[in-house]
């Protein structure tokens, strides 16, 4: 990014300098925030590594600077125009938080939002020009739709979850359809539903994930009422929501899993001690919470063979994806695919610590982790490859759709190849290719990585296959398999 020179005037510019006590943490030194640029700039005493994320009700850019301490009273400067304040506070012990609340009726595009370093300890969070929310018609963000008695789904409510969103229902399980066909709006449509009157005085939420609008019409399907809901969404994402019936109570809908707001070093300089391989030695400055470091389950063990590589010359990050409140996509017959992958990646560490293979899970039991502090273990543990496992889902109109996908970002098209062609080598499924993506985890870690989509859990063949404890095994042998020959090949 072109950096901006410094304004010669400083009117018109809130700025705060932050006084402290040392302390072991990092501390925030300076920040200034420039509402003719809408340019907010902070420096540290140390070298520190941001998280930043688009969040709703108020409208908001979160920055948060784990390690570091602010040692003063939360800072909240009211700003005019498009942006309402900046705070800038202790969101726990060791982690400071600093936020861009804009004005009321406002939004940015998150993948538009550069948190880029100058140094480790000098960074620069750039916004584009907040955008007044507009929707595509007069119904935008309204229930236009009435009750109507008799309608065997009734919707009450969507919700905001951590991950995407939820529409509880009442009554029948909802017959759902989901059209991608447009670049800027998912459209659901609901046979022989309504709404309830307390959902229809409703204002569904606006701005969570990027969505900018909601419209919620009345329809009739085979001669029965039924609901069109339509979200906007940013510019060619809409293909990549999912949109799935959830055990009969509601419908998940998910954004794209790398919708979040990345934070990138400047390229002159030396990245972010956290963003590097542990070093030898430990770090002289705080870096973020320990994360915990999950470890195999307990299970009987069988004889160790006979190492393929030195006892502990490779470390391989294993990242069964979802977990805890997060179930993933859910499939035919309530199929989840958080228990689907865990079978499977556990499985596969158990095999390669069998041959010499230092493996290090994300997650080691059912919880919930975020995508960073999974980016992260693998960081601290200092792995030589990545590999996250997970199931693909499309809509339960489409048992159609069968097959493995296997991502890769840059460093990974290798490992992706050889892991993909070991599955297809091993099991009768459709092959849908290796892919360049941009999913977070795999753009978001320094050695090679890959993302392996094992099936659907909405194909009517995967999801057999799923239930099958031996076909599972098999994936969990060949991918396995893949990564052994890459290592032997590659390392």
């Amino acid at each position: 990014m072109r950096q901006q020179q410094p304004l010669l005037s400083l009117l018109g510019i809130v700025s705060g300098l932050v006084l402290a006590n040392p302390v072991e943490a990092a501390q925030l030194q300076f920040w200034r925030f420039d509402p003719q640029q809408n340019r907010l700039e902070f420096t540290t005493d140390a070298g520190v590594q941001p998280r930043a994320q688009l969040l709703s009700n108020p409208t908001r850019i979160v920055v948060d600077l784990p390690g570091t301490t602010l040692g003063q009273p939360m800072v909240n400067q009211a700003v005019t125009g498009t942006v309402r304040a900046i705070r800038i506070g202790q969101f726990d012990a060791q982690t400071t938080r600093l936020v861009i609340e804009l004005a009321p009726g406002y939004t940015v595009d998150p993948d538009q939002v550069v948190v880029q370093g100058q140094t480790s300890q000098q960074w620069v969070v750039q916004l584009p020009t907040p955008q007044a929310v507009t929707g595509p018609s007069q119904t935008a963000n309204r229930v236009e739709a009435e009750p109507v008695a008799g309608a065997a789904t009734q919707v009450e409510e969507i919700r905001t979850t951590p991950d995407g969103f939820f529409i509880r229902t009442t009554g029948a399980s909802p017959d759902l359809r989901v059209d991608h066909s447009s670049e800027t709006q998912v459209v659901l449509q609901l046979s022989d539903a309504a709404v309830t009157a307390a959902f229809a005085a409703q204002t569904p939420p606006l701005n969570a994930f990027g969505v900018s609008a909601w419209e919620i019409q009345p329809l009739t399907l085979d001669g029965k009422p039924a609901l069109q809901i339509a979200l906007t969404v940013p510019a060619n994402s809409a293909a990549d929501w999912r949109a799935t019936v959830s055990n009969g109570s509601g419908i998940v809908i998910l954004p794209p899993r790398d919708l979040v707001i990345a934070t990138t070093p400047s390229s002159n300089v030396e990245p972010p001690p956290s963003a590097q391989p542990p070093p030898i030695d430990p770090p002289s400055i705080a870096v973020q919470p320990p994360q915990p470091q999950p470890t195999l389950p307990t299970t009987p063990r069988v004889p160790e063979p006979n190492p393929v590589i030195p006892q502990q010359l490779v470390t391989v990050a294993i990242d069964p994806g979802h977990g805890g409140r997060d179930p993933g996509a859910i499939g035919i017959g309530g199929l989840r695919e958080k228990d689907v992958v865990s079978s499977i990646a556990y499985e596969v560490a158990e095999i390669l610590e069998q041959s010499g293979v230092r493996v290090i899970l994300t997650r080691a039991d059912d919880r919930e982790i975020d995508l960073d502090p999974r980016v992260q273990i693998a960081e601290r543990a200092g792995a030589n490859l990545f590999v996250s496992i997970h199931a693909n889902a499309i809509s339960l109109e489409r048992p159609d759709v069968n097959g493995l996908e296997t991502y890769y970002y840059q460093t990974g098209n290798r490992l992706a190849q050889v892991i993909h062609q070991s599955i297809l080598r091993a099991l009768n499924m459709p092959d849908r290719g290796v892919r360049q993506a941009r999913f977070y985890v795999i753009r978001n870690t320094s050695m090679p990585a890959v993302l392996v989509e094992t099936g659907f859990v909405t194909g009517a063949q995967d999801a057999q296959n799923f239930n099958n404890p031996a076909w599972r095994q098999q994936m969990s042998q060949a991918i396995a398999a893949g990564i052994m020959q890459y290592v032997q090949q590659e390392l």
